[in-house]
């Protein structure tokens, strides 16, 4: 690396240690919820299939039931 190359990476790692850049806060937070995954609507798939599989469990169950 060149000498400005050492002097500008050594201004950039000394502004982060002051805390410079710690006002950035356009994604501040971000991931820090569920909707915030790109595979949000997979998970919400998931669990709407896994609550049909049990209600219908659930169905079986009492028509064994009924019929006993």
């Amino acid at each position: 690396m060149s000498i400005a190359k050492h002097a500008r990476a050594s201004d950039i790692m000394n502004k982060v240690k002051s805390g410079h850049y710690v006002g950035n806060g356009k994604f501040a937070n971000f991931g820090s919820v569920p909707e915030d995954s790109i595979y949000y609507t997979t998970m919400l798939a998931q669990k709407a299939d896994q609550e049909r599989l049990e209600r219908l469990a659930q169905s079986a169950i009492r028509r064994k039931g009924v019929r006993a």
